[in-house]
């Protein structure tokens, strides 16, 4: 650079020997277009820190935001991790609470028992239940549950609270026999209770469980549902009367009555009140022989309404529709049934023998009718006692009949001699 100089005087300030020593100076030449250039270049650098400065700014805040937006991540995460574990530990409890409720609810299950359960529901129960002991015990209850035994769970819960060492055996046996906690038992098994207020052994669970499922299946094979019930059959175990019993009972009211020709359910309903036959078959105090003579009756009667003739359950004179038709003079009466019964006659014997007395009846009370006058009348009294009891005393007023009507028509009129023939009378 070109540089101008200047010559300067110097004041020596009292000192003689400088005093009026020229000075040279240098003056920069100035170019105005180095100039121009030195400061753009000057504003360049200036625009160039300027630049980088707010580059560096605008980083650090996008670096300060992706730091918040970390924290607000970060802060999240924690929140869901705090709330994933406070989930956690609600559903443990919520598990704990589901897993009492399921162990509750399979004591009481009537239709699951406990080697019914896949493995991780047992390891539940034995969870719940302390021990494989009392796991045995729940499963029991099960058992007891399934079969109708109501509040077994506050009845354990007592033996549990008054004997806590207690093993599942002797919980039962409590639960079954003593009578601080066997009332839920012995309601269900009623029967049991009645048979040793009577001094009867009980039946074991199983026993009393297949004598309700056989008694169940005899009412409903006739259709007896009022009978169909845990109470009936309580009444029946306590009473001691067997299935098989009960069965037949039943089988000989229906099949030879109920369900048998429509004159021997006639003669029933005439001999007794229908409403009570089933109720009398199944009492305790009706033998098999007394329903069997029960059914005997209605058979006999119902051989005797097939040929039109009256009966009765004992001796008795007949009216009404039974003695229509009869002439006012001859009374129509029955030996009944009874009296056969105990002449040991059979089904097949009353069906003969009321097939022979409704034969010579008309003309016999026809006769009867005529000669009532000296003449012995020949009824179906009479003839009854003929043809079922073999009396000497009846043949002989028919016979006589017979005699005065040959004597009368000298053998012109023989209807009730022929008819005595046909049907096996002796003249």
């Amino acid at each position: 650079m070109a540089r101008l100089r200047e010559t300067k005087l110097i004041d020596g300030g009292g000192d003689t020997e400088n005093v009026g020593t020229p000075v040279l100076r240098d003056y920069p030449v100035v170019d105005p277009e180095k100039q121009a250039i030195a400061a753009e270049t000057t504003q360049l650098s200036i625009d160039i820190d300027t630049f980088f400065n707010q580059a560096q700014a605008d980083l650090d805040a996008i670096m300060a935001e992706g730091e918040a937006e970390e924290a607000l991540a970060e802060a999240e995460r924690l929140a869901a991790e705090a709330a994933a574990t406070a989930a956690m530990a609600e559903a443990d409890v919520l598990k704990e609470e589901g897993d009492k409720a399921f162990a509750k609810a399979f004591a009481m299950d009537p239709y699951t028992t406990y080697s019914q359960l896949p493995p991780s529901l047992q390891t539940v129960v034995n969870q719940q239940a302390g021990d494989e002991s009392q796991a045995a015990l729940m499963a029991a209850m099960a058992v007891l549950s399934s079969v109708g035994v109501e509040g077994l769970l506050d009845s354990i819960e007592a033996i549990r609270k008054q004997y806590p060492k207690i093993s599942s055996e002797d919980a039962l046996l409590l639960l079954k026999y003593d009578k601080r906690f066997n009332e839920p038992y012995l309601k269900r098994f009623e029967g049991n209770r009645l048979r040793m207020q009577k001094g009867l052994p009980p039946l074991d669970d199983a026993e009393y469980l297949a004598n309700e499922q056989a008694y169940e299946k005899t009412f409903k094979s006739y259709n007896l549902n009022q009978f169909a019930n845990r109470a009936y059959y309580a009444k029946l175990i306590g009473d001691g009367q067997p299935p098989q019993d009960i069965s037949t009972k039943v089988g000989l009211a229906y099949d030879n009555i109920l369900n048998g020709p429509t004159e021997n359910l006639t003669a029933l309903t005439k001999f007794f009140n229908i409403s009570d036959i089933v109720a009398y078959a199944l009492s305790p105090d009706t033998m098999l022989p007394k329903m069997k003579q029960t059914i005997l009756a209605s058979q006999l009667g119902g051989e005797a309404l097939r040929q039109g003739l009256g009966t009765s359950l004992e001796a008795a004179t007949l009216t009404g529709a039974e003695a229509a038709g009869v002439p006012t003079n001859v009374q129509r009466g029955t030996i009944g049934v009874t009296a056969m019964m105990q002449a040991g006659i059979t089904p097949a014997q009353a069906r003969v023998a009321a097939a022979n007395v409704a034969g010579v009846l008309p003309a016999a009370e026809k006769l009867s009718s005529i000669y009532g006058r000296g003449y012995k009348q020949y009824g179906q009294l009479e003839a009854e006692k003929e043809f079922y009891l073999q009396n000497a005393e009846a043949k002989r007023a028919g016979d006589i009949l017979t005699a005065r009507e040959t004597a009368e028509f000298s053998g012109q009129y023989g209807g009730l001699k022929s008819q005595r023939r046909a049907t096996g009378g002796l003249i």
